[in-house]
């Protein structure tokens, strides 16, 4: 077994367990969004905080997997892996400053959660921009994987990307939509 194989397996398992994080994200606020009783927030407490666990790291590796395996290939020069690169590091930049702030309030309220903060819970669970987040990000993912495979040039690359990230809007938009208020439960 070579380090480029290593590399390599590295490279792709972090791509598995970012895909495994936000799908998970994913579920997990929907789930939460759909039931208001108080048991299941404390049931999936715990479960909530493995998700970033799951992508943070995962896009560390992908990202310096990736950037060791692109300078061996002398292959920084082709447009998908620039697109790819930046597009990674937007996602890590959305994820740290749009999702984690909202995630981490989430997890203090499931931590103490009582019927006095269910209704903040609620609240915070149905904001609009941490199900786009999670939506745009999964997209964003989506798009790199097709310039993984497709190995375009720079402007298809950035087409690729731009559909992606549009795909994603769409996708989120229905998070905007007035959602039902919550209704606290005894």
């Amino acid at each position: 077994m070579t380090f480029y194989s290593l590399l390599l397996f590295a490279h792709i398992t972090g791509v598995l367990f970012l895909f495994a994080g936000l799908v998970l994200e994913w579920a997990l606020i929907s789930f939460l969004r759909r039931n208001p009783d108080l048991a299941p927030f404390r049931a999936w407490s715990r479960l909530f905080s493995l998700a970033p666990r799951l992508y943070g790291p995962s896009l560390g590796v992908i990202l310096l997997s990736g950037g060791y395996l692109g300078a061996q290939m002398s292959s920084w020069g082709q447009g998908w892996i620039r697109v790819s690169f930046v597009t990674l590091v937007l996602i890590g930049l959305i994820g740290a400053t749009v999702t984690a702030p909202r995630a981490r309030t989430i997890r203090k309220l499931l931590a103490v959660s009582s019927d006095s903060t269910l209704m903040a819970l609620q609240t915070r669970l149905h904001d609009p921009v941490l199900v786009a987040s999670v939506r745009i990000r999964i997209a964003l993912v989506f798009g790199v994987l097709l310039l993984m495979v497709s190995k375009q040039g720079l402007v298809p690359s950035v087409i690729a990307i731009s559909c992606a990230a549009g795909f994603g809007l769409i996708i989120a938009l229905p998070a905007w939509k007035r959602a039902p208020r919550p209704q606290a439960t005894l």
